[in-house]
């Protein structure tokens, strides 16, 4: 599959089989989040590997019952590390840059799974706070996105787009 077949072919899938994904297929996806851009390469970012049924149903319980989240053989979550940004660029980094980073990895994650085969959907952390406590994650990480991961249980249709006519406007 071409990168722009990939892209354009991608969607959002919320309902997965319960097949293991095999670890030769995880590194894969893990080099693809590492691969992501970042500012300064300062590479602000921690990921977790959720397996655990009993952590995926609390996941699941924080992310507005996300059934898929509980679905999935495995739930990669994605942190930022704010301060890793900050240390180079202060604020603007520790507000912006690490976040824009962390979303540049999850999308590099998002296109890898769909090229190997498997389905996955994003989904932003909004208890932030209680998914931290759930992970024990260390005080300078940030979660944010869940991906579930594994093969697709159904096959959605695209979605309708407004038309990049309609959002972009030349300057010359």
């Amino acid at each position: 599959m071409s990168p722009i077949e990939c892209i354009l072919t991608r969607r959002s899938i919320r309902s997965l089989r319960p097949d293991p994904v095999p670890h030769e297929h995880v590194e894969t996806m893990l080099a693809c989040l590492e691969a992501a851009p970042s500012a300064g390469n300062l590479q602000p970012w921690y990921f977790l590997l959720v397996k655990s049924q009993g952590l995926k149903e609390e996941l699941c319980r924080l992310s507005f019952d996300q059934q898929v989240v509980k679905q999935a053989p495995l739930v990669f979550v994605i942190c930022a590390v704010p301060e890793q940004s900050a240390a180079e660029y202060g604020d603007v980094g520790r507000q912006l840059f690490c976040i824009q980073d962390t979303a540049a990895a999850v999308q590099n994650l998002l296109l890898g799974i769909h090229a190997l085969g498997y389905g996955a959907v994003w989904i932003g952390v909004v208890k932030e706070r209680e998914i931290a406590e759930c992970l024990a994650l260390d005080e300078g990480m940030k979660p944010v996105a869940l991906v579930p991961v594994g093969l697709a249980n159904e096959t959605p249709k695209p979605m309708e787009r407004r038309g990049w006519r309609k959002v972009t406007r030349t300057i010359e």
